[in-house]
């Protein structure tokens, strides 16, 4: 989820409902009330979901900052004071204040008016209502309502600039809660205990054909009756009990030269699940900004980089596996049971809709779900440990949970209930494998320490934290 992005480790709940108790500490409740804002929970979750859920979080603050406060507050003192110095237009704010101090002034007397005001003429005192509104202007900590003119605003114009103030309040908002939490990383349980990606870093393959269908890619429904059993050339990466399951439509627009899943698919599923949403719970769909997802990946939004995304999706909903237990009970698992891109000719607007599979749902519906926090996890990205990572923190969590002595042993088989081992010699898978546990090793997480001994790994890992406890409310999703 730093939104995701902007929002990775952010809890949307959090901030909206610090948001609101924030808006209370700056007595706006009465202000909102005043124009037909009643709902102020529905409120500021809107303009969250609106301005921030789906956007570079800092990005859309430095917009809203730029041109909605800064440019309208320092608008409003220039037509104030244009209005007084021209003496043309309604009598209101400097120039309704003018009249009155005028009044007051031919009332009491000079000598009253210079004890009240502390100063002798009429003039000094407007320059000194001027000079306090420029401040105003110039003054950052000061929300729009706390205008002195306030209340002769329209209804519309208090309206629109108090969404501007609560948007500010948002952002304030979620710059603590984003540096107070730790940063987390979530996979369903069901991502790493059926080997849907491969434990190469990322895969050659040939996807010409699928570049020049992307055009044409702007929805797509999977059905299970159109998957046929693929086997691949390492099929000795695969328990004998699973097969690979690819749908006929990809493999036909591929003329058979289908890419598998590799390690930076990983990293898409685990950002795309970070755009859940409350809807969610009652949908199964993640909707979001396929730029957005495009940046997150690639760290640009360049035509290549769109296409590479594109095509990670597609592979994402089309890839499924097919398996059978002791009990003779036949499976099939997927991640996403339907992919949408709406709009995918313009790709600046192109918007995913995609639905996780019933069993996804299920797995994070139950909070069955491996967590990662800390930088860490992020340096490892682009690279097969990414993936290993969330792996062993399943064996992790188990192990300690359950109370097994360190190091815990684990045959190098196992791993292939996780893993889908590219490679067609055994050696090479293992040296592969090796080489990532390292990677992980030397960020001083997850794994203190491993060694291998004939077809065994024993592993040491670091104790769990407190946050990464069952039952912590910073490792919920739903």
């Amino acid at each position: 989820m730093e939104t995701q992005s902007t929002s990775n480790g952010r809890s949307q709940q959090l901030i909206i409902s610090q948001a609101v108790t924030a808006i209370q500490r700056h007595r706006m409740e009465e202000i909102l009330h005043s124009v037909s804002i009643f709902d102020i929970q529905e409120f500021v979750t809107t303009l969250y979901q609106e301005h921030y859920q789906f956007e570079n979080l800092e990005a859309s603050y430095k917009k809203i900052r730029y041109h909605s406060f800064n440019k309208l507050k320092k608008r409003w003192v220039q037509a104030a004071i244009r209005n007084y110095e021209e003496g043309r237009g309604p009598k209101k704010e400097l120039r309704a204040r003018f009249e009155m101090i005028t009044a007051y002034h031919h009332l009491v007397g000079p000598e009253a008016f210079l004890k009240e005001f502390h100063v002798k003429t009429i003039d000094d005192y407007m320059q000194q209502c001027i000079l306090e509104l420029k401040e105003w202007a110039e003054n950052p900590n000061l929300l729009i309502h706390t205008y002195p003119y306030w209340s002769q605003k329209t209804v519309n114009q208090k309206k629109t600039s108090l969404k501007t103030d609560v948007l500010m309040i948002l952002w304030e908002v979620a710059k603590e809660v984003d540096l107070n939490q730790p940063t987390a990383h979530h996979s369903p349980t069901l991502a790493v205990d059926i080997p849907f990606f491969g434990m190469s870093d990322r895969i050659k393959n040939q996807t010409d054909l699928l570049d020049e269908k992307l055009n044409e890619a702007s929805q797509l429904n999977l059905e299970l009756q159109n998957y046929d059993t693929v086997i691949p050339k390492y099929k000795k990466g695969i328990p004998d009990h699973l097969s690979v399951l690819v749908s006929k439509e990809f493999i036909q627009e591929l003329n058979g030269r289908v890419p598998d899943l590799d390690s930076k698919d990983f990293e898409a599923f685990t950002e795309i699940l970070a755009y859940r949403d409350m809807t969610f719970q009652t949908s199964r769909k993640i909707i979001f900004p396929l730029s957005q997802l495009v940046k997150k990946l690639y760290a640009n939004d360049s035509g290549k980089s769109y296409d590479l995304t594109t095509q990670r999706l597609m592979k994402l909903g089309y890839y499924r596996v097919a398996g059978h237990n002791e009990d003779g009970d036949f499976f099939i698992r997927g991640l996403f049971s339907s992919v949408t891109i709406k709009n995918a000719t313009t790709l600046a607007e192109s918007q995913v809709i995609v639905t996780v599979s019933e069993e996804i749902y299920d797995d994070l519906l139950k909070q069955q779900i491996v967590s990662i926090y800390g930088e860490q996890i992020e340096q490892l990205k682009g690279s097969f440990a990414y993936h290993l990572a969330f792996v062993l923190q399943k064996e992790r969590m188990s192990s300690i949970q359950t109370g097994e002595q360190q190091p815990v042993r684990r045959h190098w088989r196992q791993f292939t209930y996780s893993i889908r081992f590219n490679k067609v010699r055994k050696a090479d898978n293992l040296k592969e494998l090796e080489l990532n546990l390292d990677r992980i090793k030397e960020h001083d997480f997850i794994l203190k320490d491993w060694h291998r001994s004939g077809d065994y790994y024993f592993f040491t890992f670091y104790p769990l934290e407190s946050w990464e406890l069952p039952g912590h409310v910073d490792t919920l999703l739903l």
